[in-house]
């Protein structure tokens, strides 16, 4: 296999995990707008578009460590050499933002609506509002990461 295959491999098994990564966050913020909804309707059907959506985190995931992996590969197939442009750096500075996003407020904020379902009590006010605001925020991260990626600037 030449290097140049390898490489190009490598950039589409990228672009595959960002699909992957990006598409599942999608799915899942149109998901937490039906749970919203069904929720408001009748709380006791809202559990079954949650667990509906139980598959969506994995997909991120698995999508996030593709990137990962295939980002280290082409990293060390170009000799680093984007890591030395200013675009570059934004962008893997966005994906971290996302992904700590994702761990920090995401996670929080699903146990929150996780732990009042299973004991029965209202869901905190604020759990939507803080919800909204993430799916808003890792959408236009990932919006800005595809311009980056695409009008590679220096």
């Amino acid at each position: 296999m030449s290097t140049q295959t390898l490489l190009s491999s490598l950039v589409v098994c990228h672009l595959i995990g960002f699909l992957l990564f990006a598409g599942s966050t999608i799915a899942d913020f149109i998901g937490i707008r039906q749970f919203w909804k069904q929720y408001a309707l009748d709380a006791s059907k809202a559990p079954a578009v949650l667990q509906a959506m139980s598959f969506f985190p994995v997909v991120t995931r698995v999508g996030i460590g593709v990137i990962i992996l295939s980002g280290i590969g082409i990293m060390f197939m170009t000799n680093g050499v984007f890591g030395e442009q200013l675009w570059f750096r934004i962008k893997f500075g966005l994906v971290l933002l996302v992904i700590a996003n994702a761990l920090l407020v995401g996670l929080r904020q699903q146990k929150k609506i996780k732990l009042a379902l299973t004991s029965d009590t209202a869901i905190p006010e604020n759990v939507k509002a803080s919800l909204n605001r993430f799916y808003l925020t890792q959408v236009a991260f990932i919006f800005i990461i595809i311009l980056l990626s695409v009008f590679k600037f220096n």
